[in-house]
């Protein structure tokens, strides 16, 4: 008991599950984002508030881990965990570790998904010991007071004779009787650590009020917990709050009002807006898309930045199956009047709704562009328990049989309809946010933006990595192969796929700064056929340092410790599913694995890999028989999985397996990337820098220069050195050629890095291609220039304009008749032109220079870049003919 004698020594804890995972007591949707964003806690803050001498932990956004969290259960008698229909399971475990560290420590969970059903929830483990239903305030802090568990209302809990409920808690009506949760994030958060896309950084949210007058079929608060009569705090206890979070927080840019739609009440909210307006404060809050022109103004004269506006659909008659309550030309009347007063908004919209088809989804994408709000969200519908929209999708059948969240615990389509497959509903998501984003409107849009506010830009640089890895996660989802295929997702069924489990060694060897697990992860990684990777660790968790790499995984992993023994690996393997279990310190090569792994996977039998006479992996058709296998001394795996005296012998070529553990092995590793680096499409000349740059990379890759900040300097040195070259003195321009030598010997190098220390991505990518454009421009420029300035009696009109066309439909027929498509696939007069495209003219440049001829130059490409895109086409088109 505390010291006061009155209370148990409590925990509130949103428990860690998937890496990023936005599904705390104050999300609305449980998932990982597509950027890195979390919600506070505030339905936890709440009853933690009126428990003296409680401690919030807030796991996810601050990176803790089961074993961060596990010592925490012997400082406290009552642990409350926040739950969520995604994450139950891995909440489970959470509790399930915390009552092994701590056999006294009472558990409840609360949260929508146990209020809906209490029975179930308590069933799934004997670590829960009660659950608390519906609004669970004042029902936390009765428990807290170490009463008897039979005496607390609105409780479902154990007891020796079963599960036993208590009857239901009224609901709360005076919503002042409730603390301030700001007084918990000050005392038990960091709001640093907080941080929604659309909203100013950091930011402070809080409820007004619960409820919502709205009847949405797939809304889960209203339904659930929060119910459908608005009930409000005073407007006295909400702006004494934030006067109290302006003390506690100067720092802060933005308070967000979190009610379900804090517009339902339109005199309160204007008076509200006009008290906030004293404050000085700016503020955003959730609406729905019919306010009116005046309430709107009151409400941005008096300190109103943005509206989350849940739009869901482009369709009335979506809008009217679900409920909404709204027409589309009310929505866009709303709209407009936001956008004349200068409010910004922050559109929501929900693909896969009752009633979805893929024209309605072309006619949601088109309202989105019509309307253009400032941001936009799209989700996916989720049928969470408790809603109208999960029995509607029961008693149809729409259930797909998948969960909400995948293995990364991102969103995914749990509703499949006959004639819309939850595969397709997945996949358009992307084309939304593409289309969207992806307009010259928008993007200069956000490039004012970033030009405006330099922490804006740095916000955005790092959201906008984030958004292109979640596409391109998107674009690896494979849709069914036909009409043969169309009732595998509805029952949720796919092709077993390949699980890899990695042994990692307490001490694992590095290649080129990056661990070799990680290498041999990020090469099975690559094929269609792995379905996820596991890390067998000896020790009880990754290193921390992994983390960047494994978020840019594109398969599902999870990590084993092997402490636990063959139970933990058994927990995550699924048992019908081949298993390639791999040695410690070996990586295969990419090349030839695909040979490999075609043989076994074929004859279906369990297959030894040998190399050079040692084991290095081994092939399960079904992980129950590895299971079996290493059931007994699972203390030497993977040793024991590895010999299998009945199984037979697949000889791996010497060249297509590395051995890292020793130091000639990880330095013949090594050597073998350093050559792999060469690539076919190198320039005739460029081959010479191609050298250069492979031995700069090498020293590059250990130290903290990421690709980027490399293709930054690359366009940095091209830039200096095109105007230098623009100059009329000699050596000055002779200074500048050799600097864009040196930028062509960096452009190679952040590709090189990027490759070796496993950090490509779209976005790096794409800025590559940028600042070759840039640098190739700028170099012509510079030659115009020069070649003005010490020959002004040559007319240079005609050539330079010949030239700069040239050089530009060039870059752009290169680009999309070569370089958008596969290396693998440019065979060839492809490759030959794209040897010619690469920067061997530089060297030209550099001679050109020293002699003082650049006109020659200039007159030569006039002709030669425009012959060179024109037979360009004229191959690609009589390859076509054939």
């Amino acid at each position: 008991m505390t010291s006061d004698g009155q209370y148990l020594r409590t925990l509130f804890l949103h428990p860690p599950s998937y890496e990023g995972f936005d599904g705390g007591a104050g999300s609305r949707y449980q998932a990982r984002r597509e950027i890195r964003s979390f919600w506070y806690p505030t339905w936890l803050a709440q009853p933690a508030a009126l428990v003296p001498g409680s401690r919030l932990v807030d796991a996810p956004p601050a990176d803790l881990t089961l074993e961060d969290i596990r010592p925490l259960a012997a400082e406290y008698e009552l642990a409350v965990l926040h739950t969520s229909t995604p994450s139950f399971a891995h909440d489970v475990r959470v509790a399930e570790a915390l009552k092994e560290k701590n056999p006294e420590l009472r558990i409840g969970f609360v949260g929508a998904h146990v209020a809906v059903n209490p029975e179930r929830a308590l069933s799934a483990s004997n670590a829960i010991d009660f659950v608390a239903r519906n609004e669970f305030d004042f029902t936390i802090e009765d428990v807290a007071r170490g009463g008897r568990l039979e005496t607390v209302l609105g409780l479902s809990y154990r007891s020796p004779g079963g599960i036993r409920h208590t009857p239901d808690r009224p609901v709360l009506e005076d919503m002042d009787t409730l603390p301030f949760v700001v007084d918990v994030y000050k005392r038990d958060l960091a709001i640093e650590r907080y941080a929604i896309g659309y909203l100013l950084h950091p930011y402070v949210s809080l409820y007004t009020g619960r409820g919502c007058r709205s009847k949405c079929t797939f809304c889960l608060w209203p339904q659930t917990v929060g119910g459908h009569r608005y009930r409000t705090r005073s407007i006295e206890h909400v702006t004494t709050e934030i006067a109290r979070a302006l003390r506690y927080f100067p720092q802060v840019r933005e308070y967000f009002f979190d009610d379900d739609t804090l517009t339902d009440d339109l005199p309160r909210v204007e008076a509200l807006a006009r008290r906030l307006g004293k404050l000085g404060v700016t503020w955003s809050c959730n609406a729905k898309a019919n306010v009116p022109y005046d309430t709107l103004k009151v409400l941005k004269d008096n300190g109103l930045r943005l509206l989350l506006v849940g739009y869901e659909s482009g369709n009335q008659k979506i809008l009217n199956n679900v409920r909404k309550g709204i027409r589309l030309d009310t929505a866009r009347r709303f709209t407009r009047d936001a956008k004349e007063l200068g409010i910004k908004i922050h559109g929501t919209f929900i693909l896969g709704l009752p009633g979805e088809t893929h024209d309605t989804i072309q006619e949601t994408i088109r309202f989105a562009g019509d309307i253009d709000p400032h941001t936009i969200q799209v989700s996916i519908a989720a049928p969470y328990p408790g809603t109208e929209l999960f029995r509607q999708a029961t008693a149809n059948g729409w259930l797909s049989g998948e969960a909400l969240v995948d293995e990364r615990g991102a969103q995914v389509s749990a509703l499949s309809y006959p004639h819309l497959l939850s595969t397709e509903i997945s996949r358009s998501t992307e084309e939304f946010y593409r289309r969207f984003y992806f307009r010259p409107r928008k993007i200069v849009a956000i490039a004012k933006e970033m030009v405006a506010d330099r922490r804006v830009m740095q916000r955005r640089l790092r959201e906008g990595r984030e958004f292109l890895r979640f596409l391109t996660a998107r674009r690896r989802e494979k849709s069914p192969g036909g009409d043969g295929q169309a009732a595998a997702p509805r029952a949720g069924r796919r092709r077993a796929g390949l699980q890899v489990v990695l042994s990692v060694p307490e001490q694992s060897t590095s290649i080129m700064s990056v661990p070799a697990a990680i290498r041999a992860a990020g090469v099975f990684a690559a094929f269609e056929d792995v379905e996820r990777i596991i890390f067998r660790t000896e020790s009880a968790e990754l290193p921390k340092p992994w983390r960047r790499y494994l978020a840019k995984l594109p398969r599902p992993w999870a990590q084993v410790a092997a402490p636990g023994g063959s139970g933990s690996l058994a927990g995550a393997l699924e048992p019908g599913s081949p298993v390639l279990v791999v040695a410690p310190n070996t990586i295969p090569e990419p090349d030839e694995l695909r040979k490999l792994l075609a043989r076994p996977a074929a004859e279906d039998q369990r297959t030894i890999w040998i190399w050079r006479g040692v084991p290095v992996a081994a092939y399960y058709p079904e992980a129950l028989t590895l299971l079996a296998q290493v059931a007994r001394g699972s203390e030497i795996f993977p040793r024991q999985a590895l010999v299998d005296a009945g199984a037979p012998r697949l000889q791996v070529p010497s060249d297509d397996w590395n051995e890292v553990s020793g130091v000639a092995g990880a330095r013949a590793t090594e050597r073998r990337l350093l050559r792999s680096l060469h690539q076919p499409g190198d320039g005739y000349l460029a081959r010479f820098d191609r050298l250069l740059s492979v031995g700069l990379s090498r020293g590059l890759v250990r130290t903290p220069f990421t690709p980027n900040v490399i293709t930054a300097l690359s366009l940095l040195v091209g830039l200096g050195g095109a105007t230098l070259l623009a100059t009329t003195t000699l050596w000055m321009a002779v200074l500048g050629s050799l600097l864009l030598w040196a930028s062509c010997i960096l452009d190679g190098c952040d590709g090189e890095v990027a490759r070796l220390k496993l950090l490509r991505s779209a976005f790096g990518a794409r800025f590559d291609i940028v600042t070759d454009d840039v640098i190739h421009l700028a170099t012509w420029a510079a030659i115009i220039a020069h070649v003005h300035r010490t020959r002004p009696e040559l007319s240079l009109t005609g050539p330079a304009l010949l030239s700069l066309l040239g050089v530009a439909v060039s870059m752009a027929s290169v680009w999309w008749l070569i370089n958008r498509h596969p290396s693998e696939q440019r065979r060839g007069f492809k490759r030959v032109y794209e040897r010619i495209a690469s920067r061997d003219y530089v060297y030209i440049v550099v001679i050109l220079t020293a002699v003082s001829r650049l006109e020659w130059f200039l007159w030569a490409t006039a002709a030669g870049a425009n012959l060179f895109w024109l037979s360009l086409w004229a191959w690609a088109w009589a390859t076509r003919s054939r």
